[in-house]
């Protein structure tokens, strides 16, 4: 995986069981003197905020960890508690694929902004990834927030964007995270570098919700479930990191990974939550310096939130043919075998409706969850000769899938998409979204159709044949009906499609 590209990625619960190899930081140092005492306090505050003033004046005399700065245990110090049990292992539970919508304030985002502001912000200035500048900004207030929920119906979070609340630093939002092929998701709120001209990104921040993910360290990505949130091989540069692990006191799991140019940390809370961090320090000669001892402590500043977790169930995975990993050479070694595969299929459209543009179309791997493995695919557009109600040209994409990464069919009821091919998700208040599935002469065919009022409809029709093919076309009109162009005149069209050209040797199906 390449952490600097700006794709995310991410994983679950459970600690090591092999012994902890020995820490290359000195936790008790860090422990005791903190990532600049002031800022570790300052982020103390910004955490024990809905605790009360009480609870505020307790910890300005006190770091994070528990230790004065005379290295003494103080009287009060912030505690881990571990939470409500679960009756079951949250490693191998997930959420519903869909992040939820907050219609109401969400402290979560704000509690990790205002923390990893205090915690992360000097480290950040300091090491030259941005100017101290770019932390002068003030979190909208939830009463700014809800008025312009109310005034645009908005969700909370577009509401932040609204407000203009959407490039800042360590600016924390909830997203929902494929495994497992899109079979199963997780949660998380991150905070990206928000250079929007900077090539790659500098630092990566991520807190987890329990659910899907294991404390033992392996390939990030969402290849394996539960998925893991620091590797211990080599990522960065050709050579594995300076690996270490360490168990506090308080019953937090401290995981470090010096790259040499880059550093990756991980803090597994008591609770079952976690944090996760990476920064490019230097990988892409950027000069940037900051200390592991720093980064460390900087990470144990950050508090323990309690996530929503009422979602959160045990998965059970159907059984799919494993999708492809990711080799850039396979799209050229499959260009001839595209190329016949899409000439054939046009020959088809333009039997039925004349001739028609189109591109050569290619072999592509489609990435599929957050990008580690690929479906393998031959696609083209095509240019109808006739236009729709609105004077526009009609276009359509034919997609063959070759076999592995994908299930038959639409999803059950209640499912996510996941690895099915046509997506037959919820309806809105604005559109008509109906989905049907048919088995015709052996093959499984399953259509969607997606219309807003009579002046627009967009089609989605696979059909999918028993020998581990198949093939999607994907089209729509504006300003009305046009004459022969339907879901029934384009189901017929679609099942008139021959098979792709590949070899079934080569994936298993001969």
């Amino acid at each position: 995986m390449e952490h600097h590209d700006h794709t995310e990625r991410l994983l679950l619960q459970g600690r090591p069981d092999d012994p902890a190899p020995p820490s290359a930081v000195d936790i008790k140092q860090v422990m005791s003197r903190g990532y600049r005492a002031q800022a570790r306090r300052n982020a103390a505050i910004g955490g024990a905020s809905a605790a009360g003033v009480a609870a505020i004046a307790a910890v300005l005399a006190l770091s994070l960890t528990g230790l004065g700065d005379d290295g003494r245990a103080p009287d009060a110090a912030q505690t881990f508690p571990p939470g409500e049990p679960f009756d079951f292992d949250p490693a191998t539970a997930a959420y519903p694929p869909a992040h939820p919508l907050y219609e109401t304030a969400d402290p979560v985002g704000r509690e990790l902004n205002t923390a990893a502001k205090e915690a992360f912000g000097e480290l950040a200035v300091d090491a030259g990834i941005f100017d101290a500048d770019a932390l002068d900004y003030e979190f909208p207030s939830d009463e700014a927030a809800l008025e312009a929920m109310e005034e645009h119906r908005l969700d909370y979070y577009s509401a932040l964007s609204e407000l203009g609340f959407n490039q800042e630093q360590f600016n924390f939002e909830p997203r929902s995270l494929d495994a497992k092929g899109g079979q199963a998701s997780l949660r998380a709120y991150f905070a990206l570098d928000s250079d929007e001209e900077a090539e790659h990104l500098a630092y990566r921040i991520a807190g987890f919700q329990p659910g899907g993910w294991t404390a033992e360290p392996g390939p990030t990505g969402d290849v394996a479930f539960p998925q893991h949130l620091i590797s211990d091989e080599a990522v960065w540069t050709d050579e594995a990191p300076e690996f270490a692990t360490e168990t506090l006191d308080d019953g937090r799991v401290l995981m470090t990974a010096d790259h040499g140019c880059a550093l990756e940390a991980a803090v597994v809370y008591p609770n079952g939550s976690a944090l996760t961090s990476w920064w490019d320090l230097d990988c892409h000669g950027h000069g940037r310096e900051m200390s592991l001892e720093d980064l460390s402590a900087a990470m144990l500043a950050m508090p323990q939130i309690d996530y929503d977790t009422s979602e959160l169930a045990p998965v059970e995975f159907l059984d799919m043919p494993p999708a492809w990993p990711v080799d850039e050479s396979w799209p050229q070694a499959a260009d001839a075998d595209a190329q016949a595969s899409l000439d054939a299929a046009v020959a088809v459209i333009e039997g039925v409706y004349g001739e028609t543009e189109h591109n050569d179309g290619s072999a592509v791997g489609l990435h599929t969850g957050s990008g580690e493995v690929v479906q393998r695919t031959y696609t083209a557009d095509v240019t109808m000769p006739f236009n729709d109600g609105l004077d526009t040209p009609i276009s359509l994409n034919v997609r063959y899938y070759l076999p592995g990464g994908w299930l038959p069919g639409l999803p059950p009821e209640g499912a996510g998409t996941g690895p099915y091919l046509i997506d037959c998700g919820a309806p809105g208040d604005d559109k008509d979204d109906q989905c049907a599935q048919s088995e015709l002469d052996g093959r499984t065919v399953a259509t969607r159709t997606w219309c807003i009022g009579d002046e627009h409809c967009s089609w989605f029709i696979g059909v999918f044949d028993e020998s581990g093919w198949a093939v999607v076309i994907e089209t729509g009109v504006d300003g009305g009906t046009v004459e022969g162009y339907g879901l029934e005149a384009l189901t017929e069209l679609a099942t008139a499609l021959p098979a792709p050209v590949y070899d079934p040797a080569d994936y298993g199906t001969d």
